[in-house]
């Protein structure tokens, strides 16, 4: 099974915020990913203000959660350090967590075939 985490970055034009959209699936094993693009943008803005939106994630795991807490990203309390870089970084996510499609069969019918 592939979770392939697709993440587009919007940057205020004064550079004093950035917000990280995360669409595909959010899991334990590919959310440290989001680290070294949340290090970089607090190399270039110059008041380092992140938030990870995720709330459009096809799929997120509660452990993809849990790790980004532990390396000092949650909830939509901003933390004041991620790292050992000064800076806030806020999470959000959607009340309930979206379970993985590739879990559940397609309804009869639905798969597409090469013509």
């Amino acid at each position: 099974m592939s979770h392939t985490l697709r993440i587009t970055v919007r940057l205020d034009i004064d550079l004093r915020w950035a917000r990280m959209e995360v669409r595909g699936c959010l899991t334990e094993e590919n959310c440290r990913a989001l680290l070294p693009i949340v290090r970089r943008s607090f190399r270039i803005l110059q008041e380092p203000n992140v938030v990870i939106d995720a709330s459009s994630a096809q799929h997120i795991e509660i452990a993809g959660i849990d790790a980004l807490e532990r390396l000092g990203i949650s909830g939509l309390e901003a933390q004041s350090v991620v790292g050992d870089s000064a800076g806030s970084c806020s999470l959000i996510v959607p009340e309930v967590l979206p379970s993985c499609p590739s879990r559940f069969p397609r309804p009869h019918g639905s798969h597409r075939f090469a013509a």
